[in-house]
């Protein structure tokens, strides 16, 4: 895709890296486990090495999008569909079954990059995401198309727009374990979908997002690992921006505030990690 063109396609987390995009998933994704592809694998000897020869161990994430939210509070319960929704696949790309976990996406699986900077090594503590980093025609049948995430900015009836969603989250990997945080988060679609969605209190009556630090999971390896809960909160509304008309001037805040609730769980996966293909 032509328009990635910064230095966020390093699998590393550069501290300066500023947040920006859209990300999305009520559902618990360590505990429902499936099975690894035969040619995932966890080998340290066929991790990528980064251009000093050193072993990039930075931690991938592992995350999931919720097909419904609740918009209610826990003693009565409102549910409604997800605006912001996954493709539907598991993390190597092949189809969901029915009924059980879907939506799911890992770093270095398929064409995605996700990790979870440490703060430490010139590392920020930022969840990033791009769908499309190793995206190819090349991949595996089950990994085409690119993964996407589906934006149903008309409503839940109507076909939704798809984009390779790109996103940063910053300080997640700071927080401890109960911590909140209110964020702005701006959509990474405008070069796909020619507009932007931005989560932010700064114009109401949009809301920005809120982050939550969750208890530490056992994963299928039996490590105990990090996991994190961000979704919308408040009105659950998004405003639409628009490219900017002017040489000099910045993004067209318009006055079209859709209905846009989604959230997302992101799990860690520290080093040695799988990778598929």
């Amino acid at each position: 895709m032509s328009h990635r063109t910064s230095p966020m396609y390093s699998s590393h987390v550069p501290a300066s890296l500023t947040a920006a995009g859209v990300a999305t998933a009520i559902l618990m994704i360590a505990a429902c486990q499936v099975d690894e592809p035969t040619s995932a694998r966890v080998d340290a000897h066929l991790i990528t090495a980064n251009a000093t020869g050193n072993v990039d161990n930075t931690t991938r994430a592992r995350f999931t999008m919720a097909d419904s939210i609740n918009v209610g509070t826990a003693s009565a319960p409102v549910w409604v569909p997800a605006a912001v929704r996954g493709d539907g696949r598991l993390r190597n790309g092949s189809p969901a079954a029915s009924g059980g976990l879907s939506n799911e996406y890992q770093g270095n699986f398929c064409s995605v990059n996700a990790v979870i900077g440490s703060g430490m090594k010139g590392e920020g503590y930022q969840f990033f995401l791009d769908m499309s980093r190793f995206a190819s025609s090349t991949l595996p049948a089950s990994c085409l198309p690119t993964r996407y995430n589906r934006y149903y900015v008309n409503g839940p009836d109507q076909a939704p727009a798809n984009a390779s969603t790109l996103v940063s989250i910053p300080n997640v990997s700071s927080m401890s374990v109960g911590q909140t945080s209110i964020q702005s988060f701006h959509s990474g679609t405008m070069a796909e979908l020619g507009y932007a969605l931005w989560w932010d209190d700064a114009y109401p009556p949009a809301n920005s997002l809120l982050v939550t630090r969750l208890p530490n999971v056992i994963d299928e390896y039996g490590r105990s690992v990090r996991q994190w809960r961000v979704g919308s909160r408040g009105s659950h509304t998004a405003v639409l921006v628009l490219p900017t008309t002017s040489k000099n001037g910045g993004p067209t805040i318009t006055s079209t505030f859709p209905y846009m609730p989604w959230a997302m769980t992101i799990t860690e996966v520290p080093y040695p990690f799988p990778t598929f293909p």
